[in-house]
């Protein structure tokens, strides 16, 4: 999956000459936590609530709210946004964004084609897309199991999880970093109580943990 198909579309913006104050309260109205600055249709910074905060007054000043909010019309985007920009593409695959956003301590990229905004990813947008692929909303089962890296493994848990009639809403595996020739692997199965399974699973010589069903709030 690529950022294209999830990412935002309608992305609220402002131009280098906005008020800092109006800024500050676009963030407010829509719940957000930045704002790219744009010069046409070409990105040329972000402004985030973070950068408002460390332009703003001292909470120690004796300024009133009238006069802060006085200081913050007087100032414009262009004096405090952030102008080397971490950004993505439409064809970047949806991972390599989370990789992106968790390693430079963002919560979102704008989307770029060229030089042009096309869009934002969010951190919000990535888990809905986490939460897709687990299957999370479906009914199901938790069943977690440690295997070898050898070919094949996988294979077999799956046909084993056939055999049974059972149906697999998820599974995703991983390599184990702290254990040699090792994998996590978790799968989601339609079914209320994994038991059988389990017992299967432990028979044919795979390291099982019993994780049931638990209920969403």
């Amino acid at each position: 999956m690529f950022v294209g198909r999830k990412m935002t579309r309608d992305i609220v913006t402002v131009t280098k000459d906005t008020s800092v104050l109006k800024v500050s309260n676009l963030l407010k109205e829509h719940n957000i936590g930045q704002v790219p600055v744009v010069e046409g249709k070409k990105l040329i910074g972000i402004i985030s609530d973070k950068d408002i905060r460390e332009n703003s007054a001292s909470p120690a000043s004796t300024l009133s709210v009238h006069e802060l909010n006085y200081l913050l019309s007087e100032m414009k985007a262009s004096q405090i946004m952030t102008r080397k920009v971490i950004t993505t593409t439409p064809g970047t695959a949806i991972e390599e964004a989370a990789r992106k956003i968790n390693q430079s301590h963002v919560n979102s990229l704008p989307v770029v084609a060229g030089d042009e905004l096309v869009g934002i990813i969010t951190t919000c947008d990535i888990l809905n897309v986490f939460v897709d692929f687990m299957g999370i909303d479906t009914e199901s089962s938790r069943v977690e199991l440690t295997l070898s890296n050898d070919v094949g493994e996988i294979e077999k848990v799956v046909r084993l999880i056939n055999d049974m009639g059972l149906k697999i809403v998820s599974i995703v595996s991983s390599v184990d970093k702290k254990r040699e020739n090792a994998r996590t692997t978790l799968v989601r199965v339609a079914c209320d109580n994994p038991e059988d399974l389990c017992e299967r699973l432990d028979t044919a010589g795979f390291k099982c943990t019993r994780e049931y069903k638990v209920d969403r709030e």
